[in-house]
């Protein structure tokens, strides 16, 4: 196999190549799969585990996996650097891939000193998702994020949203580029202490006690599988609430009960909001839109994030 280093992210391979003078660079996705047996004398290498599925109560199935390198024997990476760019990058080209905007974003703050020592090779991984990871830092997340903290991410948003700062806000660039594109990205929910969904119910904890010793591995898949196409299976709706008292431009999030779900009684439950920022900026640029298409990402916790399309 004619190949430097490989990056596989579940059912997605990421190649990179490696010059003789020391240069990395991105050669993009490659088109098919990978036959592993054609990979014998790579080095196989995890991927850093600061990103683990294992994080999550529910992950989409896109994400569900580990990022691990595949690297050529004639290849060198043990440069430091170079390492550890390698060693984080699967995670954000698996949340690019899967147009995961938020986790997209904090990964890269997380890693934000390693990925700038590649700047031009991070910011063109990251150019096909740059505005909608911009939107979800500075206007989804409750932790601010100052456009100037994100300069990779920002100056590539910026030519894409054909931002002026002199002449109109960043809330207000966004008004307008929503209204003529469409656009898919990820939020997290906000004020889900406040309600009384629960993700993880007694009834899907207690399959673990139907596990059976003599075959162990194989009760633990079908549970897992069948607990993973449960979850993808709920509904969920995000809905504009004008008559909202606190907020007109509030956007309220429900998902089915999942006791109720499984005992077979239908019926959604509030479980969240969209943050107030991003409501707002996603209800002034369409306001005809009383609903909006949306889709459950990951559970951790009491945080939930979805996938939204306007």
């Amino acid at each position: 196999m004619n190949k430097q280093i490989l990056i596989n992210c579940g059912d997605s391979w990421f190649e990179f190549t490696k010059s003789k003078t020391g240069q990395l660079d991105f050669a993009g996705k490659i088109d098919g799969k990978i036959d592993k047996s054609e990979l014998a004398k790579f080095q196989e290498i995890a991927g850093s585990s600061y990103f683990s599925p294992c994080f999550y109560v529910y992950i989409c199935e896109s994400l569900n996996m580990t990022p691990t390198i595949w690297v050529a024997p004639n290849v060198d990476i043990s440069d430091t650097d170079v390492f550890d760019y390698l060693l984080h990058i699967g995670a954000l080209l698996a949340a690019i891939n899967a147009k995961d905007s938020l986790l997209a974003g904090e990964l890269y703050l997380r890693r934000k000193n390693t990925f700038g020592k590649f700047e031009r090779l991070t910011q063109f991984i990251m150019e096909p998702l740059c505005a909608e990871v911009l939107f979800s830092l500075c206007f989804g997340r409750m932790q601010n994020v100052n456009p100037d903290d994100v300069p990779i991410v920002f100056y590539s948003a910026q030519k894409k949203l054909d931002f002026d700062p002199s002449r109109e806000t960043l809330e207000q660039c966004f008004i307008r580029w929503f209204k003529k594109n469409n656009s898919q990205f990820t939020l997290p929910l906000v004020g889900t202490q406040f309600y009384y969904w629960d993700a993880e119910p007694e009834i899907l904890i207690n399959l673990c006690n139907n596990l059976n010793p003599a075959n162990l591995l194989e009760s633990a898949d079908e549970i897992r599988n069948a607990k993973h196409d449960f979850y993808s299976s709920l509904k969920i709706v995000a809905q504009a609430e004008p008559y909202n008292q606190h907020d007109v431009n509030s956007i309220l999030v429900s998902i089915e009960n999942i006791e109720s779900k499984i005992y077979g009684n239908q019926g959604l439950e509030k479980v969240g909001h969209i943050r107030a920022l991003a409501a707002k900026v996603l209800r002034l640029a369409k306001k005809q839109n009383m609903a909006y298409k949306v889709k459950l990402i990951r559970i951790a916790g009491e945080q939930i994030v979805v996938q939204m399309e306007i």
